[in-house]
């Protein structure tokens, strides 16, 4: 898939010729940029190189900004808020979503006459990429717990159909307010297994993360994050794209779009990482590879797909 949007990126600027040079890429930005200026500077270098002017658009935005918006050939959005924003000002421009959940994307107000003129690169891996991560890392657990909200209980019933494709044997329990999270985990951990935490607020969050990993730890159960910030507070490991190279991969679906005038289909982040944490598996008797030898099966394992 890499090598396709590569070539086809490189036909078109060979027949796009004054055009591919010719637009103005906006980047919009959430208030508190953070992580997110990580992943702008990969855009802003990718879009460069290829002779587009890139403007930087700091939030939050205004009804008033509709007007220079449209004047972007292509906006690029960081964030779920700022998807949103967007999406609400309505510009005619080529827009790209990125480092923001699927689920949000799927719920923005699009028309069937937008799918070649608005796409996103997503923020959270694809369901069989992290179920095939726990059949190569814990080859010997078998039970894999779910515990979604109202966020994520799209990515939950797609994780519980990739986990049964691979044999394993999924639990899915959803929460609708943070007071059913404890009652629900100590229920679902009662016999262990690998808790897979999944984007969302309602469940996963500053308040709750450290309760849910003592209470995983004490259950025996492993729990795979995906953020190495997980990692470094007492999951097992976690699976991750960086703002770099999510931004990496928008510069290029950008360059794509500037250059055709139709942007690539949404998609999920094409390059991974994998963070573990060795003495939480020795703690748990697990034995556990390095993250390099982890991330080089994975990406065997999808290439040979």
């Amino acid at each position: 898939m890499a090598l396709l949007l590569r070539a086809l990126l490189v036909l078109a600027l060979a027949l796009g010729g004054h055009q591919a040079h010719a637009g103005q890429a906006c980047l919009v930005m959430p208030e508190e940029a953070g992580a997110f200026s990580e992943a702008a500077e990969a855009m802003g270098a990718e879009l460069r190189s290829a002779g587009h002017r890139v403007q930087t658009f700091p939030g939050p935005l205004r009804a008033e900004d509709a007007a220079t918006l449209n004047a972007c050939a292509l906006i690029i959005t960081l964030g779920a808020r700022t998807a949103q924003g967007i999406a609400a000002l309505a510009p005619r421009s080529l827009i790209l979503h990125t480092l923001l959940p699927r689920s949000t994307y799927e719920r923005l107000p699009l028309r069937p006459e937008d799918a070649r003129r608005v796409s996103a690169i997503f923020i959270d891996q694809p369901a069989s990429r992290q179920i095939e991560l726990l059949r190569i890392a814990l080859p010997e657990w078998q039970r894999v717990t779910l515990l979604v909200g109202p966020e994520s209980l799209d990515m939950g019933q797609r994780l519980q159909l990739a986990a049964r494709d691979r044999r394993l044997r999924p639990a899915l329990a959803q929460i609708s307010d943070e007071s059913e999270l404890y009652p629900t985990l100590q229920r679902t951990l009662g016999e262990p297994g690998i808790l897979l935490a999944v984007p969302d607020s309602t469940v996963y969050n500053n308040r709750t993360i450290s309760n849910i990993l003592l209470t995983a730890y004490h259950q025996r159960s492993p729990v795979v994050g995906f953020s190495p910030a997980y990692v470094k507070a007492g999951a097992l490991l976690a699976l991750y794209s960086t703002p770099a190279q999510v931004g990496q991969q928008a510069g290029e679906a950008g360059r794509l779009g500037l250059a055709t005038g139709t942007l690539p289909p949404p998609a999920a982040p094409r390059h991974f990482r994998i963070s573990t944490n060795p003495y939480v598996a020795r703690s748990l008797g697990i034995q556990l590879e390095d993250p390099g030898t982890l991330r080089e099966r994975l990406e065997r394992s999808e290439a040979g797909q």
